[in-house]
């Protein structure tokens, strides 16, 4: 995933200004693994069978017991219904960094240091989660922001073992805004798993129901501001394509791909 981002920045960066050349429709077609990828048949996603999730405390080692919890609902959950639909399916391996000592092994996806200054979720090589844990969550009291941080990289996981970033990482584009709009079809598409992965978990985990909306607004807090490269796109279709995977749990829904431009703007 990484990867693409530099492509898209250094491919959309010929651009004299970023955002403001013609807006153009870019269609995916001849993409079989997105347009037509097994995982849309696979029905819905089932409501999670999981214990309720540990409290999160406010000291590192209950942010990671929470954490780990987490990731065993969404392992639990999603596994056996990859499974059942034929479609493959492996753990990610976790990677959690938080103190001092681990901070100095910290890592990013291409092994570089990695010392985020806000606690982030990156999914890696489509094999591994890392975790980087700062302040800002062992502080909280909302243990909101790690589930959708966790939800929308643990989707790119899926995209990875269903070979729909495979599919995605071979696109022809012919120059920076189709390639920036490929960029927003799989963030998007990530997003609307993460929706899916949100409705499956949310009571077994013992997330209040009137918590959802805080999920719609944090998607809607990751759209890309005026005058940056456009990666994620507008707050309304973040919001949009997160809604329609918890509205629906089912993810014909998430086709991002054959949606048109607007939708993924």
């Amino acid at each position: 995933m990484k990867t693409r981002v530099i492509m898209a920045t250094a491919a959309a960066s010929v651009l004299l200004f970023p955002g403001t050349a013609t807006a153009l429709a870019y269609p995916v077609e001849d993409a079989p693994l997105l347009t037509g990828n097994a995982l849309y048949a696979a029905g819905k996603l089932p409501a999670a069978g999981c214990a309720d999730k540990p409290a999160k405390g406010k000291t590192l080692a209950s942010v990671k017991k929470h954490i780990n919890a987490l990731i065993t609902c969404m392992n639990d959950t999603w596994g056996p219904y990859l499974k059942q639909a034929d479609l493959s399916f492996v753990a990610p391996k976790v990677e959690m960094y938080g103190t001092t000592l681990e901070k100095k092994y910290e890592r990013y996806c291409f092994g570089a240091k990695r010392n985020p200054a806000k606690s982030e979720v990156v999914h890696c090589f489509g094999t591994f989660l890392s975790v980087h844990i700062r302040p800002d969550w062992i502080k909280s009291s909302d243990d909101v922001p790690i589930f959708a941080e966790l939800s929308s990289a643990y989707a790119e996981h899926v995209l990875s073992l269903v070979d729909i970033t495979e599919g995605y990482n071979a696109l022809h584009a012919d120059d920076g805004d189709e390639i920036l709009e490929q960029l927003r079809r799989f963030n998007l598409q990530a997003k609307c798993l993460g929706g899916m992965t949100a409705k499956s978990l949310w009571a077994a985990l013992g997330y209040p129901a009137k918590d959802t909306g805080r999920l719609l607004d944090l998607a809607k807090a990751e759209a890309d501001s005026k005058g940056e490269f456009r990666y994620f796109g507008k707050g309304a279709n973040l919001v949009y394509w997160t809604k329609r995977g918890y509205s629906t749990s089912d993810p014909r829904s998430c086709k991002t791909w054959n949606a048109p431009s607007a939708k993924v703007s």
